[in-house]
């Protein structure tokens, strides 16, 4: 009707009803009718050319006066018998056909335009552009900084950030059920605070940190720091602006920044926070209970040694979150207190970084963002522990087309051919010339068998049997460790860790720049980090699942061998610094060798003594650093089985003591131990007088200068203690408790190091080599004097007859036991009386091969299922309970065999269950503080 309306404007003298009428001839009318109606009015010379445009015919219709009608034609003109009139009503009837079947045409192509209106954008958070994989645009480091410095001028500091921030990382959060989803969402929309307890700098203080730069280290990487910084320009996490454009910031503050190498990487980025005093003002506002990743190797290896090999051998997956820390965004008003003094050439303006995400080496950047990743590793074994089916997830399909890589189990180079020999010999040092042990044989030489026990044979019958297949994730502040059993449950557990990442953090979307990553490293992922296999270099150790191994990477064993050529026994002192890196590293080494971690005594007590910048290298030093070089030869020979790291279930419980006359103890075995040959599953005593020649070297009133104190024979008492239990049953990656009256030695067992270089510094390194010849897993507690009765008469009464001895005990053994006898060796003897006259002695002279086990020895799996107990906490900063003498604590009902294993669980100090982590772990709220309380 409106198109109809519209053409009956070309005729204004027809009536609006005629009009209708005349626009429904057009619409019956034929081509034919148009074609003859055209040719008459050419001839009557009434139409002589059609009109171009639509105004023009307007025109001419308005300028038009009918003639008076012409009742004759001439010859020529108008064969169709049609008047003028009619003629031109037809010719205005075609026009108007032509403009409405054009109308028509346009009416049937047309499409509604795709573009929404114009919209105000919010004021706090802009509204992303749509940007479908747009390549993106890098720009100079000084680019950025003239354009970031205009802005700011402009927009002033808050509008400005809010113009470079693009969206947070965080997810919607809906699908979190988790006590940390409140604080995740305080994250998620302002950002991590920073609250400091001291006043704002002045400006003095301001351009003293200027002036006084960044670490020397950041000068040889200059054009990289340029390169680094061009690149998180672009992905919004750190701008540079010159000090005159912010120093009227609130709050600002400078820290230096440091460059430090990476193997195989490129260097990383780092802030002394330390050195300018912003980490030790911060408030500690952060859920520092989110850190939980000092035990996650103790977990996943735990995790591994608890599965059921019936099910197959266990296989894992690493997954790693890409820009890590830069995920997590800071609070807008509170970044000028972490600024940052920027390299500069000499002459150039100062500048000054701003981190707009979490930097790294602020104090509260770790806690902050493991609140996200611990919530991750809760949500996935949450979900697993439900046994939900995930659906199916893009990165899952990604990683199992891409095989995992094996990294190479031994390193290719010599070790011997690493080791420099000395120039000279120090005087006061002569070192032992390593030989392999040989024996004649038919008139030649022949090596003798390696030392130390073999690998068992056996699983530990206290093992349970799953009727599960293992499915377990855990994190390492960035790192995902994934453990599953079977093909179909591998796939479950990897999507499902999958899906909680995208629970937390959200993947990318049409509407994300170019600059930003998925959450999950693509990178890592076509390594093979994301793909199941039985051997991953997890957290820095090669772990096999198949040959239950844990070992060193190449390059770490490499760079063990290059430590300590780098230390001849030649070098009398060395620098602080280097001293520090080298204990630092040999410690991170240690915690996967059994027995290393017994050997850094003299070395700390070096450290200890130092004069001013250098530290002395002593003979007790050099012998240790000898003791990691025969480790370093015998990884290859002996790899660590996962069982010697892991406690269990205690397979034997002891008691030992020791006095000025001597030393004993007694062992209390579970029931499916299995004896050596020539012993039975009963409970086994022993003692050793010591020499007299030992007794006049103790410290008493009467001989104040003695060089032994009871602390000392307690501890050589503690390892004779655990010779007797290897000798007579078969622990090979059994957990064994013992217990002392003496509150020094049970501090020197459990660390396994003091600084000092007196006795308990030799017993100590014994106590490492005894525990890598026979593979066993120590752990330690107290009890007290009166409750020790059995152990006090063994050190005591050497006046007794064992007859006799065993007679007076008998109220203290458990009914019906008969009690074996076990004498010390001469050999272990000589070892333990060297260490307490501070003599060192070979690794091989301890070693003193056992029986083989019993045939029969084995009897049956426990039944006991409350498993063992592991350390959270280091014992140098642990509280210790005070104890009361009672004689209740001796409990003949708890030394049965069958109620062995659970003793661990009876610990008393220092050792609490190992779970995944607490169950509630999220921001404390005032009932929790008050449950915790109670």
């Amino acid at each position: 009707m409106a198109c109809q309306n519209r053409y009956a404007a070309l005729l204004p003298e027809v009536e609006e009803h005629e009009a209708l009428d005349i626009m429904e001839d057009i619409d019956n009318a034929t081509a034919e009718d148009d074609w003859e109606t055209t040719e008459a009015l050419r001839e009557a010379g009434a139409l002589k050319k059609p009109p171009k445009k639509r105004s023009r015919l307007r025109a001419g219709a308005k300028a038009f006066k009918p003639r008076e009608p012409v009742k004759s034609v001439s010859p020529g003109v108008g064969t169709s018998g049609k008047s003028r009139e009619e003629l031109l009503a037809a010719s205005q009837k075609m026009q108007m056909r032509r403009e409405i079947t054009k109308l028509r045409a346009e009416a049937a192509s047309f499409r509604p335009s795709r573009k929404e209106p114009e919209r105000l954008p919010p004021i706090i958070v802009p509204t992303p552009k749509e940007a479908l994989k747009q390549e993106p645009t890098s720009m100079k480091l000084d680019e950025y900084m003239r354009i970031d410095t205009e802005l700011l001028k402009e927009l002033g500091w808050t509008k400005f950030v809010q113009h470079l921030r693009s969206r947070s990382d965080f997810a919607s959060l809906d699908e979190v059920h988790h006590p940390a989803r409140r604080l995740l969402n305080f994250y998620k929309h302002r950002g991590a605070p920073v609250k400091l307890s001291t006043e704002p700098w002045t400006s003095e203080r301001v351009h003293a940190a200027l002036s006084r730069g960044p670490h020397k280290s950041c000068a040889e990487y200059r054009e990289f720091l340029n390169e680094e910084f061009s690149d998180m320009r672009s992905k919004m996490q750190w701008t540079v602006l010159p000090i005159s454009a912010v120093q009227h910031l609130p709050g600002l503050r400078i820290s230096p920044p440091g460059v430090v190498p990476q193997r195989d990487r490129r260097p990383r980025w780092i802030v002394d926070y330390s050195f300018s005093g912003v980490n030790a003002e911060t408030l500690a506002i952060a859920a520092v209970d989110s850190m939980q990743f000092g035990h996650a190797l103790d977990r996943i290896l735990r995790e591994i040694l608890l599965s059921d090999p019936a099910l197959g051998p266990v296989q894992m997956l690493k997954v790693d979150i890409s820009d890590g820390f830069y995920r997590v965004n800071m609070n807008i008003e509170d970044i000028p207190k972490l600024g940052v003094a920027f390299p500069t050439e000499p002459g150039q303006e100062k500048l000054v970084a701003f981190p707009l995400v979490l930097p790294m080496g602020w104090k509260n950047s770790p806690p902050i963002f493991t609140t996200a990743t611990e919530t991750i590793a809760d949500l996935a074994n949450q979900r697993l522990s439900s046994h939900i089916r995930p659906p199916p997830h893009k990165m899952d399909d990604a990683a199992e087309a891409v095989p995992s890589p094996v990294p190479p189990i031994h390193p290719p180079t010599s070790v011997q051919s690493i080791l420099r020999p000395p120039s000279r010999a120090l005087k006061s040092y002569r070192p032992q010339v390593r030989r392999d042990r040989r024996v004649h044989w038919r008139g030649r030489m022949v090596a003798k068998a390696p030392i130390g026990t073999p690998v068992p044979e056996l699983r530990d019958p206290c093992l349970p049997s799953r009727r599960t297949p293992a499915a377990y994730v855990d994190v390492f502040v960035d790192d995902f460790v994934g453990l599953a059993q079977q093909q179909s449950n591998s796939r479950r557990v990897r999507r499902t860790l999958m899906h909680a990442i995208d629970s937390v953090l959200r993947p990318l979307d049409k509407y994300d720049d170019a600059a930003r990553r998925e959450p999950v490293s693509m990178k890592k992922l076509l390594k093979g980090d994301c793909s199941w296999g039985t051997i991953k270099n997890v957290l820095g150790w090669v772990i096999d699942t198949v040959s239950m191994t844990i070992h060193l990477p190449q390059h770490r064993a490499e760079r063990l061998a290059e430590i300590l050529a780098s230390i001849p026994i030649t070098q009398k002192r060395t620098s602080v610094n280097k001293w520090h890196k080298v204990l630092g590293e040999l410690r991170s080494m240690a915690l996967a060798l059994p027995g290393a971690r017994h050997l850094f005594s003299h070395m700390q007590h070096a450290l200890s003594n130092k004069l001013k910048t250098r530290v002395t290298l002593n003979r007790g030093v050099h012998d240790a650093l000898e003791d990691f070089r025969w480790i370093l030869k015998d990884l290859k020979r002996r790899p660590t089985r996962i069982a010697e790291l892991v406690p269990l279930l205690a397979a034997a419980e002891g008691h030992h003591d020791a006095s000025g006359k001597g030393a004993g103890g007694v062992w209390f075995p579970a029931k499916h131990l299995a004896p050596r040959e020539g012993y039975k599953n009963q409970p086994v005593l022993w003692r050793l007088k010591w020499p007299q020649h030992i007794i006049d070297q103790l410290v008493t009133m009467k001989n104040p200068r003695g060089t032994i104190s009871n602390s000392d024979l307690e501890l050589a008492g503690g390892l004779l203690h655990l010779e007797a239990i290897s000798q007579c049953f078969d622990i090979r990656e059994r957990t064994v408790l013992s217990k002392t009256d003496n509150l020094n030695t049970l501090f020197w067992q459990r660390k396994g190091s003091s600084t000092t270089e007196k006795v308990p510094a030799h017993l100590l390194r014994l106590f490492g080599l005894h525990q890598r010849f026979h593979r066993y897993v120590p752990r330690h507690d107290y009890l007290s004097g009166p409750s020790n009765p059995v152990a006090d008469a063994t050190s005591r009464d050497f006046h007794l007859s064992w007859q006799q001895l065993l007679t007076t005990l008998s109220p203290y053994l458990p009914k019906g036991a008969s009690c074996q006898i076990w004498t010390p060796s001469s050999e272990m003897v000589s070892s333990v009386i060297s260490a307490l006259q501070r003599k060192r002695s070979q690794p091989e002279s301890l070693w003193v091969e056992p029986r083989p086990p019993a045939q029969s020895g084995r009897s049956g799996r426990t039944t006991v299922l409350n498993w063992a107990s592991t350390p959270f906490s280091k014992p140098s900063r642990t509280k210790y309970h005070s104890y009361k003498s009672l004689h209740s604590e001796y409990a003949l009902e708890h030394l049965h065999p069958a109620e062995i294993p659970s003793s661990l669980d009876r610990l008393r100090i220092t050792y609490g269950t190992l779970h995944r982590r607490s169950k509630v772990w999220g921001p404390a709220t005032q009932g929790r503080s008050q449950a915790r309380r109670q």
